[in-house]
């Protein structure tokens, strides 16, 4: 499994439901149209969305052997966070979906994101993770049983491990941060990492916007997807 890979199964499980009550990045209903041409986060969440039709087959995979599915919303990992949304989106019950369109993606590709960028964007995802300083054991063996259920091999668990382990400095990862792409894309991570109602991690968001000098504009961008709508 590569960086990439791993990122888009963070994303997908947004950090195994802290983002929020809906979870999942909104990644059907932008896809067909929405970002315009923000690619750098159109992106992100075809990442995601390869992760989720990666889980679907899967579990279609265990349908053909005889295993019951339980829908998408009743799942843990990937299936409950961003199966919620595809549920609501195309009413299915936890049954594997299609392939979307070529259509669907069309002009958005997983290229724009290079392993360097994709190992930022998942620190950057922990360092926000860590703002209100409450990451326990539990959660973390949750993150990687997630990454475990995608096909992530030894190196990825130890990758992701070391992270939570030693997350990197704010300060020291804002320093790769050169464009405008790469911080919205830093701000979509980090904002699909947490809850932002906590007063913490409102104020590390903020905080972070502030920083990255991002517009009303591009964060509503954001908001578009972590809403998952």
């Amino acid at each position: 499994m590569s960086l990439k890979k791993v990122l888009g199964v963070m994303l997908a499980s947004r950090m195994a439901g802290r983002g929020g009550s809906r979870g999942g990045l909104g990644t059907a209903a932008l896809l067909g149209g929405g970002l315009g041409k923000k690619a750098g986060l159109a992106s992100m969440a075809y990442l995601a969305y390869r992760a989720y039709q990666d889980h679907q087959a899967r579990g279609a995979g265990n349908q053909a052997t005889g295993q019951t599915t339980t829908p998408a919303s009743a799942q843990g990992g990937i299936g409950g966070m961003i199966g919620s949304v595809m549920e609501s989106l195309t009413g299915s019950q936890g049954q594997p979906q299609p392939a979307a369109p070529e259509t669907r993606t069309e002009g958005v590709s997983e290229d724009r994101i290079t392993d360097a960028k994709a190992l930022l964007l998942l620190q950057a995802m922990v360092a926000a993770a860590w703002a209100d300083n409450a990451i326990s054991t539990e959660e973390r063996a949750r993150i990687v049983g997630q990454l475990d259920a995608a096909g992530a091999d030894d190196a990825d668990r130890r990758l992701v491990e070391r992270e939570f382990t030693q997350p990197q400095p704010l300060d020291q990862l804002l320093l790769q941060v050169r464009d405008r792409e790469t911080a919205e894309q830093f701000y979509l991570a980090s904002r699909a990492a947490v809850d932002p109602n906590t007063p913490e991690n409102k104020a590390y968001l903020d905080a972070l916007r502030a920083r990255l000098s991002l517009s009303d504009s591009e964060v509503q961008e954001v908001e578009a997807l972590t809403r998952g709508a």
